[in-house]
């Protein structure tokens, strides 16, 4: 049974009531929340639009909650979710996006270590394309990188993200990272189901499978500091590193097997037609060749199985595409009944491809 949420909710239509929503998730962030939510706040209040500022407590266990809730009482624009145990950032993003009110949704780090400026920025890539669904700020790109970053960290985020995008999705380069910019109608319409930090790759699988449009913009990661009672605190992730590795490479082998799976099938008839050219020039060579043949027959044959499997991976993955356009219409996304926009003709895709 999920947890109530309690906090600033509202009534929430399928209509937007504002130009934008900002969702920030936290967890135990004592040290830090409330420099964080003030100077975020600062930065919305310079927007020359409609907006809200949605601080979801993801169970902390800490006075995070009642230090947000103090601020709440001196900004409205601020709202506060929260409910009782911790149960993951996608299940505090989830929240956050179900309440959220405005046209363009983005969701970042609550001490905005992607910039000062990069709800600005996403905001206003967004706007700028009309033909993009989602935005997503990425340190991969040229002008992008990190800063005060461990360097254990960069080389899993890099060398994950690109394990990501072979085995499951090549639609960007940042698939870990939870900043990013949404329409309101491409978020709210995702069935989404994923708790924790997966939940960023679900988003990815699943919008790209129902032809939602990506872009990126260079950004900075950076880890800061910030004063805690006369201190300097420098915040940390809080995520195992051991753990993302495992989950997050499980969830992207899993979420489109064919690639993996047909990737072994041409690997195995490779070295089928190696080995079978190795035993023939062996057999003119008057040596012994039967071993080489052998060796190649079975790789056939195992490339053979491989690739059948692909045929059935594949199968599959396009009944679960439509089991996800089937929840869509039914109203089984994050916003509880958000109308998922029309889904381009292969006709349509082809000529913007070509075009």
């Amino acid at each position: 049974m999920e947890p109530a949420i309690h906090g600033d909710l509202l009534p929430v239509g399928t209509k937007a009531t504002l130009d934008l929503s900002v969702v920030c998730p936290f967890y135990n962030e004592e040290e830090i929340v409330g420099e964080a939510i003030r100077s975020l706040l600062d930065r919305l209040r310079r927007f020359d639009v409609t907006w809200e500022l949605i601080v979801v407590n993801d169970g902390s266990t800490d006075g995070s909650e009642e230090i947000a809730r103090a601020i709440r009482r001196e900004h409205p624009e601020l709202r506060v979710l929260g409910y009782p145990f911790n149960r993951g950032r996608g299940h505090a993003l989830r929240a956050g996006i179900g309440q959220a009110r405005g046209e363009i949704l983005v969701t970042t780090e609550i001490d905005l270590s992607w910039g000062e400026d990069i709800v600005g920025r996403l905001h206003r890539a967004i706007l700028e394309r009309p033909e993009v669904d989602i935005v997503v700020a990425s340190p991969h790109l040229p002008g992008g990188g990190y800063r005060n970053v461990p360097a254990k960290r960069v080389f899993f985020s890099r060398f994950g993200n690109w394990v990501i995008r072979l085995c499951m999705a090549n639609a960007v380069t940042m698939n870990t990272g939870m900043t990013r910019a949404y329409r309101r109608h491409a978020i709210r319409s995702l069935p989404l189901e994923e708790d924790r930090k997966e939940f960023h790759l679900e988003v990815v699988l699943k919008a790209q499978a129902l032809h939602y449009r990506f872009h990126e913009i260079p950004a900075t990661l950076e880890w800061k500091e910030y004063k805690h009672r006369g201190k300097r605190v420098r915040r940390r992730s809080s995520s195992k590193v051991n753990r993302l590795i495992v989950t997050h490479s499980l969830f992207s082998l899993f979420a489109n097997p064919i690639r993996s799976v047909w990737a072994l099938s041409f690997l195995s008839l490779f070295l089928s037609g190696g080995f079978l050219v190795a035993g023939v020039v062996r057999f003119a060579l008057g040596l012994v060749s039967v071993y080489m043949a052998i060796l190649s027959v079975g790789l056939a044959i195992i490339a053979l199985i491989l690739f059948c499997f692909g045929l059935i991976a594949q199968q599959g993955h396009m009944i679960q595409r439509e089991l996800w356009r089937l929840k869509q219409d039914l109203g089984h996304g994050v916003g509880g009944g958000e109308p998922s926009p029309p889904e381009p003709s292969r006709r349509e895709l082809a000529r913007e491809e070509t075009g």
